[in-house]
């Protein structure tokens, strides 16, 4: 009997790395059930298709958006593009975060990287767009009529709100920040294809109001520096304290 009650202990570097394994915010968990952990599985598979679903869309949208903010010389054209470009890259960032295995110990700290570079990117394309625009307001560049321009900001506009849900239900069910970032950038596409129509509408009717189309971007960007600035500072210090308590 007193062989088993001197049995050795696990060693500090397993509990360690059990405790690290278990702190890890990852999909799966090693007490999940089956059913649980076919089903999150599941999801995380959702999540990558439907990111590479988004990528084929707005690279689509993206293209076309480009060509058009050079015909028409338009701000919030070209805010629509820079941010199907962001897009483009959050999904990626997205696709890297869920890619490979689920029980991947690096998933926490995929997590915050993930998310703060998404943070980095919307100040990025916030900054743009907002030079874009200040640099029409001062030359008084009056937007040109395209109709095949606002049936692609309609289109646009759908498909981003639509993916934007999609991403923030998948978001909500893995309990991913990166998702949730993820979909509001798309929300964010369909907000500035919005202010491509709005802003047309507007100057049809009335030629005196050509900033509108400026200014709609301008602070719809001044949004986005400052989410994306947020989002970096709290994941930053949440990094921080992962580190700390490890």
């Amino acid at each position: 009997m007193g062989q088993f009650t001197n049995a050795p202990k696990c060693s500090p570097s397993i509990n360690s790395f059990t405790t690290n394994f278990e702190k890890e915010d990852i999909p799966l968990k090693l007490n999940d059930s089956l059913a649980e952990r076919k089903k999150k599985e599941h999801l995380r598979r959702c999540a990558i298709g439907l990111c590479i679903a988004s990528l084929l869309l707005t690279l689509v949208l993206c293209i076309l958006s480009f060509i058009f903010a050079s015909l028409r010389h338009s701000p919030a054209t070209f805010a629509f593009a820079v941010d199907c470009v962001l897009d483009l890259l959050s999904s990626f960032i997205v696709i890297w975060r869920y890619f490979g295995s689920p029980y991947r110990l690096g998933s926490r700290s995929r997590e915050y990287k993930a998310c703060i570079s998404l943070g980095i990117l919307f100040m990025v394309a916030g900054i743009g767009v907002i030079i874009e625009g200040v640099y029409f307001l001062y030359a008084k560049d009056a937007p040109k009529w395209y109709s095949t321009l606002v049936i692609l900001a309609a289109v646009g506009c759908s498909v981003c709100v639509l993916l934007a849900l999609a991403k923030y239900v998948l978001g909500k069910k893995l309990n991913s920040d990166t998702l949730l970032l993820d979909a509001l950038n798309s929300f964010l596409s369909g907000l500035f294809a919005l202010v491509i129509i709005v802003s047309d509408v507007v100057y049809l009717k009335n030629k005196a109001v050509w900033y509108l189309d400026p200014l709609l971007s301008i602070f719809l960007s001044v949004g986005l520096i400052a989410f994306g600035f947020r989002t970096i500072v709290m994941h930053c210090r949440h990094s921080q304290y992962i580190t700390e308590d490890s």
